[in-house]
């Protein structure tokens, strides 16, 4: 990589700052993520003459093949505008094909600032330039007005394989608050459960986030599990959205929402 090199721990405090420029809240998670044990692992920074200028990262998800996220990735806000994000993108996304990547993902908030305007339409607008495309937006996801928007690349050709159907006795054992999120929550979940879930088990859970004041709920299974989706729909989810080819080509991750 031309312009890249590996995070160091004492990479922290300039890279933050570097989020910071745009974004308060995502710097403090970012910083949170960062000091962990090995949290600079797989994080980059973007250097010109030895300043850094720029950070990008990915994450690669448990349950899948050849499957990448972006982390966070920002340009430093005094040298936006000049081709460093496109550098530096076009680096990272090369890096991950090179180690095997198949598909990448990357998550965008439409968040319109009342002084600045929509803060990431130029990353938006960026990433569908290098060839990203839309898969799912969230509404109301980060709080109120604010949505998620995510975006799918595939970085190789696709395999035509079958994947057959399956029954799971999918069984929710927590919910839990969505990072960086404004009370939204999700479940977590296992597929060992003694009987197949029914529509009055969700509501125990929609029951619980109630209590803890959620405002919406945001699931995701795999797609082919073929008993999941109707007690979801019964207990008032809606299909929220596909993301292609998540877990391997031909197994997806189906998406659904709950506004309360």
């Amino acid at each position: 990589m031309k312009n890249l090199r590996e995070m160091q721990e004492d990479d922290i405090d300039k890279v933050v700052a570097i989020i910071d420029s745009h974004d308060e809240d995502d710097a403090e998670e970012a910083e949170a993520g960062y000091r962990q044990i090995g949290g600079t692992y797989d994080n980059y920074v973007y250097e010109i003459n030895g300043e850094a200028l720029g950070v990008t990262g990915f994450s690669i998800p448990p349950g899948c093949e050849q499957t990448y996220w972006l982390s966070w990735t920002y340009i430093d806000e005094k040298h936006t505008n000049k081709g460093h994000g496109r550098k530096m993108l076009s680096e990272i996304i090369e890096h991950i094909k090179v180690a095997g990547g198949r598909k990448l993902f990357v998550k965008v908030s439409d968040y319109v600032d009342p002084e600045d305007g929509a803060i990431y339409a130029a990353a938006l607008h960026l990433y569908k330039s290098l060839g990203f495309k839309v898969e799912i937006t969230h509404k109301n996801f980060y709080d109120k007005g604010e949505a998620q928007i995510i975006l799918g690349m595939r970085l190789k050709d696709k395999e035509d394989l079958m994947i057959e159907d399956k029954i799971c006795n999918i069984q929710f054992d927590g919910v839990f608050e969505i990072a960086e999120t404004d009370n939204a929550y999700s479940f977590s979940w296992h597929d060992q459960g003694e009987y197949p879930l029914e529509a009055e088990d969700v509501k125990v859970g929609i029951d619980a986030v109630k209590a803890d004041g959620a405002r919406a709920v945001f699931l995701s299974f795999p797609s082919h599990i073929s008993n999941i989706e109707e007690p979801l729909l019964q207990a008032g989810f809606s299909s929220a959205g596909t993301l292609k080819d998540y877990y391997q080509d031909g197994l997806d991750e189906k998406h659904y929402s709950l506004y309360l």
